[in-house]
């Protein structure tokens, strides 16, 4: 991993588990919020991490990562992952992968292009 990857928000989408692993040094570069809103742009093929509060009732509550160890938080959404994978036809069933984005400054905002992704692991058949 290079030192401009590790610097760069990153999340993971986990075809398998219908699982979103947003890493802790992307909620960190964003604000470090109590709630999240997860948006997709079909046209442009990005996701996007939004720091929002309670009141909007999509929102996801980020529970506070309790050690050092701990280096991501686990969504679970069988749609989001389904959706994300019908816009990305090049993503293999059962796989998982990893997307490096950028952080629009002052709008704590994390956007992910979906076509660059990488390949984090091959599951077996």
């Amino acid at each position: 991993m290079t030192i401009s990857s590790v610097s760069r928000p990153v999340i993971s989408v986990d075809l398998k588990k219908h699982r979103i692993r947003i890493h802790k040094h992307t909620l960190h570069s964003i604000g470090n919020p109590d709630y999240v809103l997860l948006l997709v742009n079909p046209e442009e093929r990005t996701l996007a991490v939004l720091c929002t509060d309670h009141s909007d009732p999509r929102a996801h509550k980020i529970i506070k990562l309790s050690s050092s160890n701990q280096k991501c938080i686990e969504l679970y959404s069988r749609s989001l992952v389904k959706n994300l994978h019908h816009l990305c036809n090049n993503w293999q069933d059962n796989q998982s992968y990893r997307l490096y984005g950028e952080i629009i400054q002052n709008e704590g905002v994390a956007q992910f292009h979906m076509d660059e992704f990488v390949l984090v692991s091959r599951a077996k058949s």
